[in-house]
């Protein structure tokens, strides 16, 4: 079993897998929301409204600060050609082990406003799409 799969199973039935083309245009959605390095981490720096997160708790005491009650996500990976997965925020977290083992670097982005960026080296950050720095 890869660990794709094993994510799948993870997930249990509160997920959908999205078509390539699906994955695709959320993968150019985020590019065009978000301003990234050359090596595919996000800006974090030009994103005015970005926080990093230390706990769990941390991102739904962001989300309530930011009014954000939506909380279906889109799982994508930097590598890789994994279908992305609709799925909810707090099924995702429940097993982010197997979320994040997929690839090196994984986004949980919600079309409704923002992303948490689950970076290889082990930083997690949290921001909200179209606020970027302008200075």
């Amino acid at each position: 079993m890869t660990l794709y799969e094993e994510c799948l199973e993870a997930l249990g039935d509160h997920k959908k897998v999205l078509s390539n083309e699906t994955t695709e245009k959320f993968h150019q959605e985020l590019a065009s929301k978000y301003p990234f390095t050359s090596w595919g981490r996000i800006q974090w720096e030009l994103v005015k409204n970005h926080k990093s997160i230390e706990y769990a708790e941390d991102i739904d005491d962001w989300l309530t600060e930011n009014n954000i009650e939506d909380k279906e996500i889109i799982l994508l990976w930097s590598f890789g050609n994994y279908p992305a997965i609709k799925t909810e925020l707090d099924n995702a977290l429940k097993v982010i082990d197997d979320v994040t083992a997929v690839g090196s670097d994984t986004f949980m982005y919600s079309p409704y406003g923002f992303v948490i960026e689950f970076f290889h080296d082990g930083d997690v950050t949290i921001g909200m799409a179209n606020n970027y720095r302008t200075d």
